[in-house]
């Protein structure tokens, strides 16, 4: 899993966002500015790269990790009820816009998947 991991940080990097609500938001709003730019047949790897930094994103603010359960793209999995797909997130917003928004999802996750936000420290605690 750690390409993408590499990925979701070469995204990162490159939109100069962070692997938090406000990046998910720049994201989705990248998304929407960027695939009417692109042809179709084109997107496989935006929705990759972008695929990639939501998982992180809810990796990173949620917990678990990036899995492979007999599918052919990684998903989150929280337990064995429990899971999030998010290049299958990704590819719907690219198709069918802001109905399928992933911020939607990343804000819901708490609510859905009854899983507390991680707490980060303050730069001071160690």
């Amino acid at each position: 899993m750690h390409e993408l991991k590499y990925l979701a940080n070469k995204t990162k990097r490159q939109l100069k966002i962070d692997f938090d609500l406000d990046g998910v938001k720049f994201l989705e709003g990248f998304i929407e500015r960027t695939k009417n730019q692109i042809p179709k047949d084109e997107w496989a790897g935006l929705i990759n790269s972008c695929s990639a930094f939501l998982g992180q994103c809810i990796i990173e603010c949620y917990g678990d990790k990036w899995v492979y359960e007999n599918e052919d793209k990684p998903i989150i999995k929280f337990d064995d009820r429990n899971k999030v797909y998010p290049f299958s997130k990704v590819s719907k917003q690219f198709e069918n816009g802001l109905g399928d928004s992933i911020s939607s999802l990343f804000t819901l996750i708490p609510t859905i998947y009854k899983i507390q936000p991680r707490t980060k420290k303050k730069w001071w605690q160690f």
